[in-house]
């Protein structure tokens, strides 16, 4: 089975630097449950963050203030966490630390850091799009590494 990748964005108006830094330090990534759907998806982001498999890979934002790291998640999403008021919260498994800081300035999609969205999958199309503008420049990786064919 071909994992997948999502974004995770820890948003600007919820984690400051020292909230990033606490998440990143217990290999904990958070979405709220109520973080509804995009678009015309009928599934709530919240609810994509609980139902998304063990395994699957994700890239760690701040708004579009940087990408941290690609972390794999290592178990299911937690509904009792340090963050109060409906946060949930999966443990993960460090891929690799991103190599470059600053804003993301390339083509906007709901997966992209440019982008307001909290939990979006990259579409199995755009995996190429996502190797040549994430992958490559932030961790120095290709999807050869992830035994998927570009």
């Amino acid at each position: 089975m071909t994992p997948s990748f999502w974004k995770v964005s820890h948003g600007t108006e919820f984690f400051g630097a020292e909230d990033m830094i606490t998440a990143m330090h217990e290999k904990l990534v958070y979405v709220h449950k109520d973080t509804p759907a995009k678009g015309k998806s009928s599934i709530p982001q919240g609810k994509a963050f609980v139902d998304a498999p063990v395994g699957d890979y994700f890239y760690l934002t701040n708004g579009n203030d940087g990408i941290y790291l690609l972390g794999q998640f290592t178990g299911p999403a937690n509904v009792f966490t340090s963050r109060e008021g409906g946060w949930l919260d999966r443990p993960y498994r460090l891929i690799k630390a991103s190599r470059s800081w600053g804003y993301y300035d390339g083509p906007e999609k709901w997966w992209t850091p440019n982008h307001r969205s909290t939990f979006t999958q990259v579409p199995k199309n755009e995996l190429t799009l996502f190797e040549t503008h994430i992958l490559q420049p932030y961790f120095g990786l290709e999807l050869i590494d992830f035994n998927i064919p570009s």
